[in-house]
């Protein structure tokens, strides 16, 4: 497995394959890790799956909480935990998260979230830089993004040069948590302008779907085909204030409702010598507690 990037917005994983060979990619955003509501065994659990593996991990965002600063309108001392409880609460919130994250031997791609980016606003420091650099300089493999970006996925024969790409679009998610309809309308939209993603994945409003479309296009031998288009959407890893027993805060003022918890797996199955364009096949597997 190798990585490159040939835009700021872009990665690409290429991989030497077999034929049936199956590779992995694991999905996940919203985990908020130093809150005292994530489900660190739930997460543990997870990554320990994709160590085994090896597989890349994609965090889409939100990987901190951080709502703790001083002039955090969220903020709340119940939900500060108590080694955090510092003048550097950010430092050692990435140093703890660097610590916990070192643990599995896999390449982490690491996004932004509104959660960092409004630290970023207000006290003018990356988050999702600085773990990078924690991860790397202690010997793992980790890569930055931003808010968004594409990730092709490269799939090289290794006995000649059949070769198939899948293309995965990933973006933070906006808006609010859409109890009713999960989100699941930004698939019709984002069909229509990402024309060139494979997958879809979004985060941000704690509720889970896989959505797949379907659309039928010709071969370059002029015979018919069905080419899927996936849309997931990532749940994360914080349990909800009801759960977790509040009686009060941020979280229980906004009447939520409780949400799943987990990632999505993606498994790509390549078949070498295929007469049709779908030489690859993605499958989404939804990871939840």
């Amino acid at each position: 497995m190798k990585f490159e990037r040939p835009n700021a917005s872009v990665l690409d994983i290429v991989h030497k394959m077999k034929s049936k060979d199956t590779k992995h990619l694991y999905a996940m955003s919203d985990i908020h890790f130093d809150s005292v509501k994530c489900d660190l065994a739930l997460l543990d659990k997870h990554l320990s799956a994709a160590a085994e593996t090896k597989s890349p991990v994609l965090i889409g965002g939100d990987l901190f909480d951080v709502m703790q600063s001083h002039d955090d309108p969220r903020r709340s001392l119940e939900e500060l935990q108590s080694e955090y409880k510092h003048d550097s609460y950010l430092d050692l919130v990435v140093l703890d998260a660097a610590n916990f994250l070192s643990k599995f031997n896999v390449p982490y791609i690491i996004g932004m979230g509104n959660h960092e980016t409004a630290v970023l606003r207000k006290n003018n420091t990356n988050l999702t830089e600085r773990l990078v650099y924690a991860l790397n300089t202690s010997g793992g493999e980790a890569y930055s993004m931003g808010y968004w970006g594409f990730i092709r996925m490269i799939f090289q024969y290794e006995k000649g040069d059949d070769r198939s790409t899948k293309t995965l679009y990933w973006h933070h998610g906006s808006g609010a948590s859409a109890p009713v309809t999960r989100g699941v309308i930004d698939t019709a939209r984002q069909a229509a302008y990402l024309p060139d993603a494979d997958v879809v994945i979004n985060g941000h409003n704690h509720q889970e779907y896989v959505v797949t479309l379907n659309r039928i296009r010709l071969t370059k031998w002029g015979a018919p085909y069905e080419q899927y288009q996936h849309f997931v959407r990532t749940p994360g890893y914080k349990k909800a204030g009801l759960v977790h027993g509040d009686k009060f805060g941020f979280d229980i003022e906004k009447m939520p409702a409780p949400t799943t918890r987990g990632c999505v797996r993606l498994d790509f199955t390549f078949s070498h010598g295929s007469k049709v364009e779908n030489v690859l096949e993605i499958c989404p597997v939804a990871l939840l507690s």
